[in-house]
């Protein structure tokens, strides 16, 4: 216990000194960005105060690939406990504004950052009679002041790498105290294994399935897709997508595609929206001969033949990748670990990607074994792919069919995840 309490001592004096020498950076950013004034409250636990309630439940996601993750679970929680009140937070911008969009009758809040105080008062201001984090979001002061105000906390959707098994395994008598959780519903056998190997009780652990598989989507017609412009726009010509991007590798994917002859349509949609103006630059760079676009200065009517868009709007990936023949999914090239390829895979669309897939493993795996996906050494090998399939249609069909197939298999993790909730009786407390 008093090792616990110096461990707790040490992390909260370095998060202070942390905090001390970054104001004069926070001083900037309150002058600089509207976004970070009115943000900064909720980040400190001045969330809204919402009215006493028995059985709210907060679901919280850090980021827009956790909080789409929700969904299915959420959709379910709603059918078979309506009684409940759910409220969904998230830690970044772009996942409040996807919780948002995707929940626009639900509350949504900002997550705090992991101080005592603002972790305090955050749960006062919000209330929750349970709380579930989806894949591995724990901060040892936020577990601890649930703790102390008796709210159970439950992970779904739990995933955890070998590097950062190994990190916690380090520091695990100290912090984040694992014990603190009730349920840890995870993604597979694998995950299963690593939680155990931190010293988690065993009969905690429960194999639920990716809730990703479940809110992906379908290749059936889609209305949204046929009233969003894109088909207009692509008018039945071949489309590459270059999806989720990082720094450098749209330069290095459009250099190979001019050099071996590629003649399509080209979208990128660079992962972060806000490098837009250096994605663009270097697409001019790559592509001098080619008409280079600004996604949000279209104008109605189709893209001139061979462009290259460089896409700076939100949530129209699922579109591109409908109106796709084929698609790159990014950070696959760097040792950033890649990208999500569930989403593009999920349409029937051929996918490849470069060697780091670490952040991905499982489904790269399932992909890779079901004959769904290519993997590229770089980005020369990446644009082979795209172009053979481009040039083999069939081909390019047949490998987009195995990774739907593939995927479909997966469906029904919400159901198992529901069920482990209540058989915890987590959802009787909440």
């Amino acid at each position: 216990m008093k090792r616990r309490l110096v461990a707790f001592l040490v992390y909260d004096l370095g998060l202070l000194l942390a905090g001390l020498l970054l104001l004069p950076w926070v001083a900037w950013r309150m002058v600089r960005s509207p976004h970070f004034r009115r943000s900064l409250p909720g980040r400190l636990g001045y969330t809204r105060r919402l009215p006493a309630a028995d059985g709210r439940v907060l679901l919280h996601g850090v980021s827009v690939g956790e909080v789409k993750a929700l969904r299915p679970l959420v959709r379910l929680l709603r059918e078979q406990h309506p009684s409940r009140e759910l409220v969904i937070s998230a830690s970044t911008p772009t996942g409040l504004e996807t919780a948002r969009a995707q929940f626009p009758d639900l509350t949504v809040v900002e997550y705090p950052l992991d101080l005592p105080g603002a972790c305090r008062r955050f749960l006062r201001r919000c209330r929750p009679s349970l709380v579930v984090l989806a894949e591995l979001e724990i901060w040892p002061n936020f577990l601890r002041a649930c703790a102390r105000a008796g709210i159970p906390v439950a992970i779904v959707n739990g995933r955890i790498t070998e590097r950062s098994m190994v990190g916690y395994r380090r520091v695990q008598k100290w912090l984040p105290q694992f014990e603190r959780i009730a349920l840890y519903g995870v993604q597979s056998a694998r995950y299963s294994e690593r939680f155990t190997r931190l010293e988690v009780p065993r009969e905690r652990v429960v194999v639920t399935g990716n809730l990703k598989y479940d809110n992906l989507p379908t290749g059936e017609e889609d209305a949204a897709y046929l009233a969003s412009g894109w088909p207009e726009r692509v008018a039945g010509r071949p489309l590459v997508v270059l999806a989720s991007t990082h720094h450098d590798e749209e330069a290095r994917v459009l250099r190979a595609w001019r050099a071996q002859g590629g003649e399509a349509l080209v979208a990128v949609v660079p992962r972060h929206p806000r490098r837009s103006a250096e994605v663009l630059e270097a697409a001019r760079a790559a592509c001098p001969d080619r008409p280079v676009l600004l996604r949000s200065a279209l104008r109605e009517g189709p893209l001139p033949d061979r462009a290259v868009l460089v896409v700076d709007t939100f949530g129209e990936l699922e579109s591109l990748y409908r109106a796709a023949s084929c698609a790159f999914l990014g950070g696959s090239l760097i040792e950033h670990g890649g990208q999500n390829v569930l989403e593009a895979a999920a349409l029937g669309l051929p996918v490849a990607v470069g060697p780091y897939t670490d952040n991905f493993t499982e489904e790269v795996s399932l992909l890779r074994e079901a004959g769904g996906i290519v993997e590229g050494d770089d980005a020369s090998t990446v644009v082979q792919s795209l172009l053979g399939w481009l040039e083999d249609p069939s081909a390019a069909r047949r490998t987009g069919a195995a990774a739907a197939a593939a995927l479909e298999s997966r469906r029904g993790a919400a159901h198992s995840t529901l069920s482990a909730l209540q058989d915890f009786g987590l959802l009787e407390r909440a």
